[in-house]
């Protein structure tokens, strides 16, 4: 049996539903040939993709590649046809981006008005989340386009690496001192960094084993939200491991201060990503463009504290010592 996209759209059908009795319910065919067409499916790959419960099924590892295979394949379908329906020579049509909460604050408003005047035939979704599920949305095919930090090196991805982003100790004077001068790694104070363990549903700000093992964090709170960290630092619960753009608008409002981390620095690579293999409609490539050229204005002119780079640079020696997800 040839993996088509019937097999791959019943795939899918079957991994939402949960349940055999639902996806065939939802597909208008009967239970009895959908279980087969997952026995043919498995027997075809030679690997199991299914796990039968006692309240209904669960992908495995296998199967949970497929899903992602099959979401991404099935989405560039979709986008495909509305892209040769909706042909003109102007760009129009349906383009999903996403940003991380600091790309929300910095540059979201300017990408939305960017589009709305150079491309007003095409229909832009905006997606505010952590990086780690940007980057997954990407995957799947859910988002086209995703600017976030540190994304994977994956052949599966195009990377444009916009800018470098050094880390901050961010806190009140009375936690990380009253010098505003750089401070170095070894001098982060135990016991007070927020965000630093890992949470159940993503991943939080610092959590690489090499930060982890060498900073005791905060015993009595542990927060996975920008908005929340910025309000236990105001309120001065406790410190955090930023870049000045996460925090900018309350280091201008003299709320609390920020210490660059030398010996070693840490830095952040923000990066546009997309799908290597997605069909480049005319929406899609006026939307990258405009923002990379929104991004990079943002960074040549200081709104965005961060240094511009190309996308073929290089990480630095201390680049994957950290994860910063915001």
């Amino acid at each position: 049996m040839a993996l088509g996209l019937r097999q791959l759209r019943y795939f899918i059908a079957i991994a939402d539903a949960g349940v055999l009795s639902r996806a065939a319910e939802a597909l208008n065919i009967a239970q009895s040939a959908l279980s087969h067409h997952v026995a043919a499916l498995e027997t075809e790959l030679a690997v199991k993709l299914l796990e039968r419960k006692a309240r209904g099924i669960a992908l495995t590892a296998a199967g949970r590649r497929l899903y992602e295979h099959a979401s991404a394949v099935l989405s560039a379908l979709g986008k495909a046809e509305e892209d040769v329906r909706s042909y003109t020579e102007a760009a129009a049509g349906p383009v999903c981006i996403g940003l991380s909460h600091t790309a929300i604050s910095m540059v979201a408003l300017d990408i939305m008005k960017a589009v709305r005047n150079k491309s007003p035939g095409v229909h832009l979704t905006v997606v505010e989340a952590l990086s780690p599920a940007l980057i997954e949305r990407v995957f799947s095919g859910t988002v086209d386009l995703a600017l976030t930090y540190n994304p994977p090196r994956d052949a599966r991805l195009h990377v444009e690496r916009l800018g470098e982003e050094d880390l901050y100790l961010v806190g009140h004077s009375s936690l990380i001192g009253r010098s505003s001068g750089p401070i170095a790694f070894s001098a982060i104070p135990q016991r007070s960094v927020l965000g630093l363990t890992p949470m159940p549903a993503s991943r939080a700000i610092i959590q690489t084993q090499v930060l982890r093992n060498q900073i005791i964090p905060s015993a009595t709170l542990e927060v996975d939200s920008l908005s929340a960290l910025r309000m236990a630092i105001e309120a001065g619960l406790g410190c955090a491991i930023l870049s000045r753009s996460s925090v900018l608008t309350d280091l201008a409002a003299g709320k609390y201060h920020a210490r660059r981390i030398v010996d070693p620095p840490l830095t952040r690579t923000l990066a546009l990503i997309a799908l290597a293999d997605r069909p480049q409609t005319k929406a899609f490539v006026e939307v990258r463009q405009t923002m990379i050229e929104v991004v990079r204005a943002a960074v040549a002119d200081g709104r965005w504290p961060a240094t511009a780079s190309g996308r073929r640079i290089r990480r630095r020696p201390h680049d994957d010592h950290h994860d910063n997800s915001l």
